[in-house]
């Protein structure tokens, strides 16, 4: 067994069985907008890359895998105090790349072992079907800012996530540049596979399994819109 797979901004493993299904998420509280005047910005650029870990005795047999995207896309409207700032991104799960090779070469030893190609498809594959990421019900991954805290460059963020079909709130650290127009943020954290409601995937009693953590590093540049 030998393929493993995330879900976001995120993601887990998929292989040939799907993963236990995790009692669904409590109804989350309809979004309040900040009232006032805002600027909107619009993400120009964007980079997210999601690491996904084997594990278990026979971890060996299995690949560490980086997934990848350029696309996500959406808006920042900053407000004062920039903790009334929100924002709404979307990344389209068809974006998603599997073990990109210049992506591996550049993440260090833990992704320095070749994936096949037949593999990074199959893991492709796997993870955008019904018994993962459910890619054909929802083929977008939409993340929307609920609140923001501390300031004036280092936040909490409360973020909606909403992922086949259903709603989580998770919180994520993130730094914050504004001047000369635009907007830089840049998050890195760890997920874990139940804040998602997703279940690490494992066969063989556990022996060979995906870590339960998830590593997610994003960063993008947002401009000052001239609508």
């Amino acid at each position: 067994m030998r393929k493993f797979l995330i879900a976001l901004l995120a993601l887990p493993c998929g292989c040939a069985l799907p993963p236990k299904v995790l009692p669904p998420a409590a109804p989350a509280a309809p979004l309040v907008a900040p009232s006032g005047p805002y600027e909107r910005y619009e993400i120009v650029t964007s980079h997210v890359e999601i690491r996904v870990y084997r594990d278990g005795p026979m971890a060996a047999l299995g690949h560490n895998h980086l997934i990848s995207s350029d696309a996500l896309a959406g808006t920042v409207d900053m407000r004062d105090p920039a903790t009334d700032s929100r924002f709404r991104f979307e990344l389209p799960l068809a974006s998603l790349v599997v073990d990109d090779p210049a992506e591996r070469s550049a993440a260090g030893a833990d992704f320095a072992k070749e994936v096949p190609q037949a593999d990074r498809e199959g893991t492709l594959r796997n993870m955008l079907g019904p018994s993962v990421l459910d890619a054909e019900r929802q083929p977008v991954l939409r993340l929307t800012a609920e609140s923001l805290e501390g300031g004036p460059a280092e936040f909490q963020a409360r973020i909606r996530v909403g992922l086949r079909g259903e709603e989580r709130i998770v919180t994520v650290p993130m730094s914050v540049q504004v001047g000369d127009g635009q907007v830089s943020v840049h998050a890195t954290f760890t997920l874990h596979h139940a804040d998602l409601g997703l279940t690490p995937f494992s066969v063989a009693l556990g022996a060979l399994r995906v870590r339960d953590d998830i590593g997610v590093d994003c960063r993008l540049v947002a401009k000052r819109s001239t609508d």
